[in-house]
């Protein structure tokens, strides 16, 4: 079999009896290893400081149960340590620099450079400004100030140039924003996502697809909490699952172009999410280019 590692920021503890605090990623990683032994794949899953030279020191194997290891070779990386090169307002100089060196040494999902473009909102925004909310890049309330005659909507949103999971994003009117603003934030027109996709869900929403080596492979709609702007489902958002015939065909012609300028990379997963305002014109949320957790029976969702 060959061996592949999967890298986490956090977890893979080796003190405790499993890899996760959470039974839910205990399970989901589980499965996801039983299914990879049918393709010839031994999945071994470790802190990303556990890798040295395309061995883990240590790391966890399942086989009917979560078993320990240590100093095993492997063929493969399936990054998930993004979380320690991107925090929020800043960059983590040396885990970038691990990630390098270890698409130099074997092979990766993804590539580094495929991961900023995913992490970084302001690459997205320079690359399809036309699907994106107008969108500045700021570090002041000076400079917040300076931008806010650009933006035509009455409200505004501010969130962390690298955030994810919903974090640190903050809705509110152009009178009256944060005191303090950190350096590396962005700002964008608020776009009201209240009218729902016809057809598909009502009301406050984001449509997630999923693409993996350029075909889609599902997608799914995240509605949020009643009360709640936010859709992430760390925030207490809904997911439900659709077909593939009933994505709209204008996220599709969006979601063909992310792709080919994504085409060079390979192999390559990551998912594009949108909102539609009340024209029905989607919108990409610069934030919301991420790559997936391993995907569980949609029963289990």
């Amino acid at each position: 079999m060959n061996n592949i590692a999967i890298l986490f920021t956090k977890g893979a503890d080796f003190k405790t009896e499993k890899p996760f605090k959470s039974d839910k990623l205990n399970k989901a990683y589980g499965l996801f290893a039983r299914k990879a032994k049918k393709f010839g794949l031994n999945v071994f899953i470790a802190n990303y400081a556990s890798y040295r030279n395309a061995v883990l020191k240590q790391a966890w194997n399942y086989s009917r149960g979560w078993k320990k290891a240590k100093e095993v070779e492997v063929e493969f990386v399936y990054s998930r340590f993004n979380r320690a090169v991107y925090n929020n307002h800043s960059k983590n100089k040396k885990a970038e620099k691990l990630k390098y060196q270890i698409i130099n040494e074997i092979e990766m999902l993804n590539h580094p450079e495929l991961e900023e473009f995913c992490w970084d909102k302001t690459l997205i925004k320079e690359f399809f400004p036309e699907h994106c909310p107008k969108t500045f890049l700021i570090s002041s309330r000076r400079g917040l100030k300076s931008v806010l005659p650009e933006l035509k909507t009455e409200k505004i949103i501010l969130k962390p140039r690298y955030g994810t999971l919903g974090s640190e994003i903050v809705i509110s009117d152009k009178k009256n924003f944060p005191k303090k603003i950190q350096k590396n934030t962005i700002v964008q027109e608020f776009i009201d996502s209240s009218h729902g996709i016809k057809g598909l869900v009502r009301g406050i929403h984001d449509l997630r697809l999923i693409i993996i080596n350029g075909k889609l492979d599902h997608e799914h709609i995240r509605v949020p909490k009643n009360g709640n702007l936010l859709a992430n489902m760390s925030k207490g958002g809904k997911k439900i699952f659709i077909k593939n015939s009933r994505i709209p065909k204008k996220a599709l012609i969006i979601a063909k172009k992310v792709d080919k300028l994504l085409s060079n990379y390979y192999p390559r997963i990551y998912s594009i999410d949108f909102i539609f305002d009340k024209k029905q014109k989607p919108y990409n949320m610069a934030s919301m280019i991420k790559k997936p957790t391993p995907k569980k029976k949609r029963s289990d969702e």
